[in-house]
């Protein structure tokens, strides 16, 4: 049983390596906008607002 525990953990422990090394060859890539919402600076204030608003009435759930 513990044989089998060794080599699934090292199973795994490879897996995770290709994971990370193929995530690392694909980065996102960065997100452009356009037309109407050019040049808009939105900020973590901008969130905590949005949050705000979406979730105000969350408590009459």
């Amino acid at each position: 049983m513990s044989q089998y525990l060794l080599l699934r953990i090292q199973s795994l422990q490879e897996e995770l390596e290709n994971l990370k090394k193929l995530v690392d060859q694909n980065p996102r890539k960065k997100t452009h906008i356009k037309g109407l919402w050019k040049g808009l600076e939105i900020n973590e204030n901008d969130f905590v607002s949005a949050k705000k608003a979406i979730f105000k009435n969350i408590s009459e759930w």
